[in-house]
């Protein structure tokens, strides 16, 4: 090893050299921030498109709401019919002259009560497809909430400069060497400087690989995203929003 004293233009080369690292670095870093900004309009585009879905469903429910409610008084108006039915025929036996006008009166209000009969179990059996259309329209309303929730980017974590986000797409190759139907998760330093953390071949929480001198999180972020992400994978990398809101919290 030379003992040779650092001259003037070494110091100023390595300077230099130091300040292209930096601004390579700062480039890489916007570049990064960019494509999450893209990923993020496409991520607010969609959450649009959800909510006009939401507003179609919830014009179906009160459009069902309104036939179940006109099914409902047809149905009442059936009963009541067939009540007076009854009443009158129990009348019509006390006052009616010969049997044989007896038999054909009666045989005149039994069909009609069979008539009214036929159209109370119709009514009924309509009441019921609403009450079922109505609950699956429910269900289809609460799924797209509950999609809603879970496609937009949550913030999970956050302790002293660690914060840690839910990203919401699956990792398809993006980085080599891990599953590719991992959901990563977003680590960010209050510096403004973040990457994701992945499962390793481990299963054990880890920041992809930095350039020298780059981003290091604590441990304890990690063994948070190590929890998070490990519950994850144990649901087929399904996340939903009592995931969501079991394992965020907002200081260590």
């Amino acid at each position: 090893m030379s003992n040779n004293p650092l001259t003037v233009v070494n110091a100023i080369e390595n300077l230099v050299a130091a300040y292209n690292l930096e601004v390579a670095e700062f480039d890489q870093m916007v570049t990064e921030v960019d494509q999450l900004q893209a990923q993020n309009d496409k991520l607010n585009t969609s959450v649009k498109d959800y909510e006009q879905g939401t507003a179609v469903l919830l014009k179906n429910l009160e459009n069902a709401q309104i036939k179940l409610a006109q099914a409902n008084r047809e149905r009442d108006q059936a009963l009541t019919k067939n009540q007076d039915a009854t009443i009158t025929l129990a009348a019509f036996k006390e006052i009616a002259g010969t049997p044989k006008k007896l038999r054909d009166k009666i045989k005149s209000y039994k069909e009609r009560l069979e008539s009214q009969r036929l159209a109370a179990e119709q009514q009924k059996r309509y009441h019921q497809d609403e009450c079922k259309k109505t609950k699956q329209l429910k269900a289809q309303i609460a799924e797209l909430e509950n999609r809603l929730d879970v496609a937009a980017i949550n913030q999970i974590y956050r302790s002293g400069n660690d914060i840690v986000q839910t990203y919401p797409y699956h990792l398809g190759g993006m980085v080599e060497g891990h599953d590719e139907q991992q959901t990563p998760l977003l680590y960010l330093n209050q510096s403004g400087r973040g990457g994701l953390i992945l499962l390793n071949k481990d299963d054990e929480a880890e920041l992809v690989d930095a350039p020298k001198g780059g981003l290091r999180p604590k441990k304890s972020t990690l063994e948070h995203c190590g929890k998070w992400l490990r519950r994850a994978k144990a649901n087929g990398w399904q996340t939903d929003v009592k995931d969501l809101k079991a394992l965020a919290n907002s200081s260590d």
